[in-house]
């Protein structure tokens, strides 16, 4: 049996992307700004901007809150590059902190001590979907004066005490690639309720413009690119496409009323600690913490001898991830600029030596779980 990603582009997203190529907006702000309005609805926010990336997202949330040259941002090592780099793109410092056991999130409770004169922000990440303990970090951030930046790219649709995640923090920014709950490609997400943040995140993204949807007026100011209206500081190209925008509503609605939703994945969730934790001791299963709502957009478990499981696991066609195998504070770019080095973090660093991400999008059906479970018990029994 094969037990493989699937990443297949159902018929409704094509009809939407062939809605898009017909009228000839691929460069249009149409589907941009109904997907926003569409996110500002389900995230509870008042404002949201679309960009072409997670990545640029984060980036455009740090200049929007003022992060720049010699600035430090508190972050987890545990977590992909990607996201240090909006930090790095800025000039500012990352500023490890380890994560909990537990959670896979950061440790609030050694938040504290990485803050100096320097700080600007924090920036949370929800691990696998399970949500960061938001409460003692808004604490801390509220005592130092800081800004919260909450990284959601992983927890759509996970909640806090039964807040909605993404409506948590100062500013949000959440991506929709091929792995996440909602597939789009390339398209990202900025969400705020701070008017000013959400003006200059757009700002940022679109060129450093100040207004970018001309309506009506001037016959000849409304075929003028909106980057030379009236801009007033330095910008980034960072808009989204016409196209990754309409696929990412048409996903959007399958995961508020559909099946895409969190439901499905966390009951194949269920299943594999059901099955795990009676019959393989060898296997530590995610946990959810009685405060949270986990949307399980990774199911990772803790295991011993991970790396000789990972292989005997591609050898059966099933396929498995490391998330992630090394960590953040221990790349070159960190240790040759800031000297951080192996030993600071030990919670994250033995993480990293045991976590692996079973297969758990929402068409997996019994029979491919159980052949992986099996599979599983066959690998430690040999």
């Amino acid at each position: 049996m094969k037990v493989a990603w699937d990443f297949s582009i159902t018929k409704d997203v094509q009809q939407a992307v062939m809605r898009v190529l017909k009228q000839d907006k691929v460069e249009g702000h149409e589907q941009e700004k109904a997907l926003e309005k569409e996110f500002c609805k389900y995230f509870g926010r008042k404002y949201t901007v679309a960009v072409s990336s997670g990545t640029a997202g984060l980036h455009c949330a740090l200049l929007a809150c003022g992060v720049e040259a010699g600035d430090e941002v508190i972050a987890p090592p545990n977590t992909d590059w990607s996201i240090l780099y909006s930090a790095l793109y800025t000039g500012a410092k990352p500023v490890f902190c380890d994560v909990e056991d537990r959670t896979m999130n950061l440790d609030p409770a050694m938040i504290e001590e990485k803050v100096t004169s320097k700080t600007k922000v924090i920036l949370t990440v929800s691990t696998a979907g399970h949500p960061v303990d938001f409460d003692p970090i808004l604490k801390t951030a509220k005592d130092h004066n800081l800004i919260v930046v909450n990284d959601g790219a992983q927890a759509l649709g996970a909640k806090y005490k039964g807040r909605n995640c993404d409506a948590l923090g100062d500013i949000t920014v959440t991506s929709f690639n091929n792995r996440k709950h909602v597939s789009a490609a390339n398209l990202g997400i900025i969400a705020t309720d701070d008017e000013k943040l959400a003006e200059a995140a757009r700002a940022y993204s679109h060129q450093g413009a100040d207004l970018l949807y001309h309506q009506g007026g001037d016959p000849i100011q409304k075929h003028i690119h909106p980057s030379y209206s009236s801009s007033s500081k330095y910008g980034y190209r960072y808009g989204p496409s016409e196209l990754h925008c309409a696929i990412a509503r048409v996903q959007l609605k399958k995961f508020i009323d559909g099946p895409l939703g969190p439901e499905r994945r966390r009951k194949i969730a269920a299943y594999y600690t059901k099955h795990l934790n009676k019959n393989l001791p060898e296997i530590k299963t995610p946990i959810e913490e009685n405060w949270a709502y986990h949307t399980y957009l990774r199911y990772v478990i803790r295991a011993k001898n991970r790396n000789g499981l990972f292989e005997y696991l591609t050898r059966k066609n099933i396929r498995t991830f490391i998330h992630y195998p090394k960590p953040l504070h221990t790349f070159k770019i960190f240790t040759s600029r800031w000297g951080s080095c192996e030993g600071m973090f030990p919670v994250t660093e033995k993480m990293v030596d045991e976590v692996l991400t079973l297969p758990s999008w929402v068409t997996l059906t019994t029979t491919q779980l159980d052949y992986v479970i099996k599979s599983m018990g066959e690998f430690y029994t040999k």
